[in-house]
């Protein structure tokens, strides 16, 4: 049985709304449903400068573990590697605006899991696994001035750093 979700495509809830819908934890952005066989996984575009990215309609998501390598079959890493055969329905929450959840629908894991490097929590670099997904059955697009915030915000923190950060990235 698929688990149903009132929510529509857009719409958006606050991290309480969106833990009682799916059944999941308060935090983190993987987070498993045992009891309605989902995976609820969360692009905050608000934290720190490593982004996921989207290259065309794929958005290619950063995998479990914010320290040192990742590894791709452990924890909700290997559940959203599975997720193609495992039967987990995953649904994709976007967030450009600190405690604004939009909810972007069912996505698809589309193409295989591969290795970048980024750098961890201490400035580290390390191996993360990069999840190229496709989202489901949804035309809808983020309101452009959702964008423009958010990356109007982005300039305001890249200004800030130092010469030495800036070279690091």
């Amino acid at each position: 049985m698929s688990f149903k979700t009132s929510l529509k495509i857009g719409q958006v809830l606050t991290n309480d709304e969106l833990m009682k819908e799916f059944s999941v934890a308060n935090s983190g952005g993987m987070r498993r449903s045992l009891k309605n066989n989902v995976l609820v996984i969360i692009s905050d575009h608000t934290k720190g400068l490593y982004d996921d990215k989207y290259y065309g309609n794929e958005l290619h998501y950063t995998g479990m573990g914010m320290k040192g390598d990742q590894e791709l079959y452990k924890q909700q890493n290997k559940t959203l590697a599975e997720s193609n055969s495992n039967g987990i329905e995953v649904h994709l929450f976007e967030v450009f605006k600190a405690k604004e959840y939009i909810y972007r629908g069912i996505v698809k894991l589309c193409k295989e899991p591969y290795q970048e490097k980024q750098l961890d929590e201490d400035n580290n670099e390390r191996k993360v696994w990069m999840f190229p997904l496709i989202i489901l059955d949804s035309e809808e697009m983020i309101d452009s001035d959702v964008y423009n915030v958010y990356y109007q915000d982005k300039i305001k923190k890249i200004r800030k750093l130092s010469k030495d950060n800036l070279e690091q990235i």
